[in-house]
């Protein structure tokens, strides 16, 4: 099997990041099969301690974090996240390299031999792209010995193909209205979706939640006889100095000595997530782990997260955020219109189906006279004219543009050299800017995963 072969194979399943949400009742169905295909490859996640992070926002900055502070301690540390923004393969990583089109065919390839010889219906019981990417990142990082990984929830938590993890500690941040025609249309009903990765007599660490949220991780967090914290957030914090490309901050937790803090991520919003790390290094220093003052210095020194707040140095600059809920966007918002002090912005927008665009775009309307609408090369994009036709209706202004190239160039045009373009509104545009930026060819019109990269 060739690499070629192996995104093929891929592809040839339902994956759900590219068609239209389903519209299910969680509660009907389960992970069984899941699960029985794991145990015909060996149970690979069982060969390594893992975190297990769940929320609607801030998963992926809170697991790079974690990761980033692993590796500076000295420990090998996979990190499995989603959604990828140009390379399937950013999904698997460990120690920050991701995983190697060889190695990758070759799990691929285990997991169809595996298959084909047992008695599971191939097409029933494997059902996704997503649960052949999770079994992958379990075969690698058993493969490769890590001694710890972290894995990243797709969507929700009780489906999930994730949560067949059996964690050291579990990790909730912030929940919202996100995917609801799945799991259910309140915050209290997706909490209690996403609050099944909370196992028995399993630590969890939450962000600070709603009240409606809370509730939900108490009640899940005591019957499962499960100590639970909640991080005090960014109040922790004293900001020293802030900009676009990293915030030096000190907390007053004695085991930090007081030591200033300079993170590698921009926007206030990641010292909720800093505060949630945190929270989640003193649970695991008492477990057995060694990460020392230093390696915590270091590692969120030099973290990396595409795609959230990035700055992308130009003139004007560019900042990239894949916000695509009014929960992230909001966040979002605040932290530009801090950093950004009284400079113009421009926006650049797009959105995929089953996302509140109206919203998302009365929200941007507020900081930005004009928002440039581009198209998307996905199936699951709302329709350029349809996208117009959306924000005309609530008298918001727009311009469209035929790409992204000429998005950029109009704004560009148009802002003088001190505002900032912000684009926004799907991590689907984020790995497309990221490809034109790259001079990357854009990824296939129908959403399938690239087998070039």
């Amino acid at each position: 099997m060739t690499y070629q072969q192996a995104i093929s194979h891929l592809n040839s399943f339902i994956n759900f990041e590219r068609l239209p949400e389903l519209n299910y009742n969680t509660r009907d169905k389960d992970i069984d099969d899941f699960r029985n295909l794991l145990d015909l490859l060996g149970n690979p996640h069982f060969d390594y301690p893992t975190i297990h992070i769940a929320g609607t926002k801030g998963k992926g900055s809170t697991a790079a974090m974690l990761a980033s502070v692993f590796q500076a301690a000295g420990y090998k540390v996979g990190l499995y996240t989603s959604p990828h923004l140009i390379s399937v393969r950013e999904r698997i990583r460990i120690n920050g390299r991701m995983v190697s089109k060889q190695e990758f065919t070759l799990y691929i390839k285990q997991i169809s031999d595996t298959l084909t010889k047992s008695d599971v219906n191939l097409r029933t019981a494997y059902r996704t792209v997503f649960e052949h990417l999770t079994a992958a990142a379990m075969l690698h990082f058993s493969r490769k010995k890590v001694d710890v990984a972290i894995f990243e929830a797709g969507l929700g938590g009780k489906l999930d193909s994730t949560i067949v993890l059996n964690p050291i500690l579990s990790i909730l941040t912030p929940i919202g209205l996100d995917h609801t025609a799945i799991l259910g249309e309140t915050i209290s009903e997706i909490t209690s979706d996403k609050a099944h990765i909370i196992k028995q007599s399993t630590p969890v660490v939450s962000s600070q939640q709603t009240p409606e949220a809370k509730s939900q991780i108490v009640k899940r967090s005591k019957s499962a006889l499960s100590s639970l914290s909640f991080a005090p957030g960014r109040d922790e914090f004293e900001v020293i100095e802030s900009n676009y490309k990293y915030q030096l901050v000190r907390t007053s937790r004695n085991w930090l000595n007081s030591s200033a803090i300079r993170i590698n991520l921009a926007g206030q919003f990641q010292l909720d997530n800093l505060s949630t790390v945190l929270d989640s290094i003193e649970i695991l220093r008492k477990s057995g782990f060694n990460i020392n003052r230093q390696a915590i210095l270091r590692g969120l020194l030099k973290v990396r997260w595409a795609g959230r707040l990035q700055y992308i140095k130009s003139k004007p600059p560019i900042i990239l955020d894949g916000s695509h809920n009014e929960l992230a966007l909001g966040v979002l918002i605040d932290a530009v219109m801090k950093l950004n002090g009284f400079k113009g912005i421009s926006v650049i927008f797009s959105a995929i189906r089953g996302k509140p665009a109206i919203q998302m775009l009365k929200m941007l309307s507020k900081i930005s006279e004009t928002i440039f609408l581009v198209p998307l090369s996905f199936p699951k994009a709302l329709p350029l004219e349809e996208l117009f036709s959306i924000a005309q209706s609530e008298g918001i202004t727009c311009q469209k543009c035929n790409d992204i190239n000429a998005a950029i160039d109009q704004a560009k045009n148009r802002a003088d050299p001190n505002n900032t373009i912000l684009i926004t509104g799907s991590l689907y545009l984020v790995g497309e800017v990221l490809r034109y930026l790259r001079k990357i060819p854009p990824p296939p019109i129908d959403g399938r995963i690239d087998d070039r990269l």
